[in-house]
């Protein structure tokens, strides 16, 4: 919990705030498809239920036969799911931000069961068993639970599946044994749990390339007297998937990465059919060494996957796309769904050197600008997740997650992804969250700071030469902290350090740092910590050219030439360590005099000469300052504006 320390007054200058105060609506927009099932009535016709991430999500359901939608309903409460499972009774299960939903067939509505376990935030994966109930697991703590209609959720794991680990991000059930295997992250274990005793077992612990993440289990039975579980590791370094036999114990293949969801199997075979890199692939596991074979390629990733009665293979993908291949002849037949286009949250917001004010999509990525002068929106679809954008001429430098990557886009030019603008300039090598991004033009270089992938410590310092688009990277910077601020200071670098690492790494550190970086030499020349603060973020010139920042919850001023904290204006603390502290808060020196910022989800003023700070308003973040001094920030999927007494 986050308490704020200060009383604060009602009015920073003395005047109405309200009429300050504009709303320019959603600004990014994506077709994000997540949990997706297909599912038959007792008539036999089948139907396609997904769910379109937003604000809120929504259920979308269509009766195949047409192409129709039939369902479209809010999940209140969540903004996405990230699974979906059919039960035994052929009632639909989605996952939510920490809840279960549940529709039946020719219902108006779905059914919000709530939430699953105590403090649990994201429900990862669902497995259905034979008697009408499913299993999931979940994050922060890494949990199993049961739900069965009849007695509601219960525990399963009797704590987390392995300590340490946040995320239980996939889910089998093997009926035979009554047994559930299961995935963890950010470590990528493999465990066995017995739902009844809740005793657990790591298997394959000396198994090598086991990083990040279990992703996504399937479990296929009766393949010659063996039961397999096929299993995706996704990680920074590498992907993969593993066929694990459960009567021998151990790993009795290995295939490039498969999109486990879109796995069907043929009943009258040991053949699987399943979709991977936008193709779609049969696969006999029942002949080893196992040889995937290619039948056809299509648009997207496989969601969902089913054996059709005359034994062709249907997938759904996230292009919005049923297909339909028979694998004898190899003919694909496709139908386009009309998903609607959903408003999601703001990631990132930069003033583009168009003028216009470019907002970054969360999660599902995507990119949209506002022009303040007319108003215009334009959509710009196609790249992932930017955590740090800035500038240099007219280009836009974008920092990616995952894997941190790279691009640029010339804003005078058309964008086009898949050409050369927006262009993919590379990837920091072991990276994945680029937030800091300084443009410094008198060196022709773009310079970013970033955080490490899952379970890992140390981020990294990136430069480019904005002439050769070379990228050269320099680790551990500050050893085994995140580099998560970046300040040019009259072409010296001067930098802001998080004992957070990637989510679920625990931190070695107990300080983070204020340093400066040499961009010549490309080292630290010093650094210096906050007194006990775990961050320093948000950094930006003051009055005087003094640098402010935040550590932790404090709006700091430093001065540079003394090394020498000079202000704390407490706002607010943290009661214990929280995950992780990366982009904590974002903060300018306005002309009027007044510095303006964000931080923990609200936006405030404060006057250096005065002392007063002063809440502006609740529920906002990523604030910037335009280059018409007014102050941009989001609230939720949509942008606002505030305009300042002069």
């Amino acid at each position: 919990m986050k308490k704020i320390l200060l009383a604060l007054l009602c009015c920073c200058i003395g005047f109405t705030l309200h009429a300050q105060f504009k709303n320019h609506g959603p600004q990014v927009f994506a077709k994000a498809v997540q949990g997706s099932h297909f599912i038959q009535d007792k008539q036999g016709k089948q139907y396609l239920f997904t769910v379109v991430r937003g604000i809120p999500a929504r259920l979308l359901g269509y009766q195949l036969a047409d192409g129709k939608k039939i369902v479209d309903v809010p999940l209140p409460g969540t903004d996405g799911s990230w699974d979906m499972c059919v039960a035994s009774d052929n009632r639909l299960y989605a996952t939510g931000n920490g809840k279960v939903y549940a529709y039946t067939l020719g219902d108006a509505n779905i059914k919000d069961l709530g939430l699953a376990l105590p403090q649990q935030k994201v429900i990862w994966d669902l497995h259905a068993d034979s008697k009408g109930g499913i299993y999931g697991g979940t994050y922060p703590d890494g949990l199993i639970f049961y739900y069965h209609p009849k007695s509601g959720f219960q525990e399963v794991s009797q704590g987390p599946v392995y300590a340490g680990e946040n995320y239980t991000r996939s889910v089998v059930y093997d009926k035979k044994a009554d047994q559930i295997y299961m995935g963890t992250g950010s470590n990528a274990k493999f465990i066995r749990l017995d739902p009844n005793t809740g005793q657990k077992q790591q298997l394959l612990a000396s198994a090598p390339g086991f990083k990040e993440f279990v992703y996504d289990l399937d479990i296929q039975e009766n393949i010659h007297k063996q039961d397999y579980i096929l299993g995706y590791i996704n990680s920074n370094a590498d992907t993969k998937t593993f066929v694990y036999s459960i009567q021998q114990d151990k790993i009795v293949a290995e295939l490039p990465p498969i999109e486990i969801k879109s796995i069907a199997r043929d009943a009258k075979s040991t053949k699987i059919y399943y979709t991977a890199k936008s193709k779609i692939y049969q696969l006999d596991l029942g002949q080893l060494p196992l040889a995937p074979k290619e039948l056809a390629s299509i648009k997207g990733s496989g969601k969902t996957g089913l054996m059709l009665k005359d034994g062709s293979y249907q997938v759904f993908t996230n292009a919005q796309f049923v297909y339909r291949v028979n694998p004898k002849t190899k003919k694909l037949t496709s139908q386009e769904l009309q998903v609607p286009n959903s408003p999601i949250l703001i990631q990132s917001i930069f003033w583009g050197p168009d003028d216009k004010i470019w907002s970054a999509g969360y999660l599902a990525g995507q990119h949209g600008s506002f022009d303040p002068k007319t108003g215009e929106h334009q959509e710009y679809p196609g790249l992932h997740q930017t955590e740090g954008l800035n500038s240099q001429g007219n280009k836009l430098y974008f920092g990616i997650y995952t894997k941190a990557n790279i691009y640029s886009y010339d804003v005078t030019q058309p964008w086009k992804v898949g050409t050369e603008n927006p262009k993919f300039i590379g990837q920091i090598k072991d990276q994945d969250r680029p937030f800091a991004v300084i443009s410094m033009p008198d060196r022709q270089e773009m310079v970013f700071g970033t955080v490490p992938p899952y379970g890992k410590l140390g981020g990294s310092i990136a430069h480019v030469n904005t002439k050769t688009n070379k990228l050269t990277s320099f680790d551990q910077v500050i050893p085994n902290q995140s580099i998560i601020s970046l300040l040019n200071v009259d072409g010296r670098v001067i930098g802001g350090s998080s004992i957070a690492g990637g989510l679920g790494a625990t931190p070695t550190s107990k300080r983070g740092y204020l340093f400066e970086w040499d961009p010549e030499n490309k080292k630290v020349l010093w650094k210096d910590s906050i007194a006990d603060y775990w961050s320093v973020s948000g950094l930006f010139l003051g009055p005087d050219k003094r640098v402010w920042g935040f550590a932790d919850g404090t709006l700091i001023e430093y001065d540079l030439q003394q090394k020498k904290l000079l202000t704390k204006v407490p706002v607010y603390t943290y009661e214990r360590y929280p995950s992780h502290i990366w982009r904590n808060g974002l903060g300018v020196y306005h002309p009027n005099g007044l510095i303006y910022f964000t931080l923990s989800d609200s936006f405030y003023c404060y006057n250096p000469k005065t002392k007063n700070l002063t809440k502006l308003k609740d529920e906002a973040s990523l604030m910037i300052l335009g280059k018409d001094n007014k102050l941009y920030f989001k609230h939720g999927t949509d942008l606002w504006s505030y305009t300042p007494e002069q």
